[in-house]
């Protein structure tokens, strides 16, 4: 499954710790890695599964539906072969016509149902993948910030972002301290021990 792209408000051109700029010396400056810090988040990868789980259950619910369509498809294709029939009386033949061109209507309504259904389902996941990856984003921001104050960068980049253009923001930085991997670890202390298949 496409995920939303809520990478996007992570990659900004800059993450601001709300801290003064440096009174002597030249400002501190940081990097990170918000792709990375996102993509291996323990809150990301449960929250991928679940989406996971919910499209399974989407196919599985629409694999019924295509089956009553093929159903009411095939059941009029014989009817309409029976009705085909010249040993058949003509008052046979057009009640199978008929039966058949019901049978055809019922297959067409039920495909723009199907796809309507279809429609509706996935945009409900991508309002409930776009507010909890929203969630996410702003739990990792509030930490970025807390990592830049406890350590006293006046700036932090997204070394991941890229600009309208399409260009990335951090293109060159020399001496820049590269936060990622303390971020990880912070973000990842809590999460639940994987289970190992034996």
């Amino acid at each position: 499954m496409k995920y939303p792209r809520f990478l996007c408000a992570l990659s900004a051109s800059l993450f601001l710790t709300g801290l003064s700029p440096a009174q002597e010396g030249e400002d501190k400056i940081g990097t990170v890695d918000m792709s990375r810090i996102v993509t291996d988040y323990h809150k990301s990868k449960s929250t991928r599964e679940t989406f996971v789980t919910y499209q399974e259950t989407i196919k599985s619910q629409d694999k019924v539906r295509l089956e009553k369509i093929t159903t009411s498809a095939e059941e009029a294709q014989k009817m309409q072969q029976d009705a085909d029939d010249p040993s058949l009386s003509g008052e046979k033949r057009d009640l199978l016509f008929r039966q058949a061109s019901a049978k055809r209507d019922e297959a067409e309504s039920l495909q723009k149902d199907r796809v309507s259904w279809l429609k509706r389902k996935q945009s409900q996941l991508n309002e409930k993948a776009a507010m909890d990856f929203g969630n996410i984003r702003k739990e990792l921001m509030l930490v970025v910030q807390a990592v830049g104050q406890e350590k006293g960068f006046d700036f932090i980049f997204d070394r991941s972002g890229a600009s309208g253009a399409g260009v990335a923001v951090l293109v060159y930085s020399k001496d820049a301290t590269d936060l990622t991997g303390i971020l990880l670890e912070r973000i990842n202390k809590d999460a639940p021990v994987e289970k190992k298949d034996e």
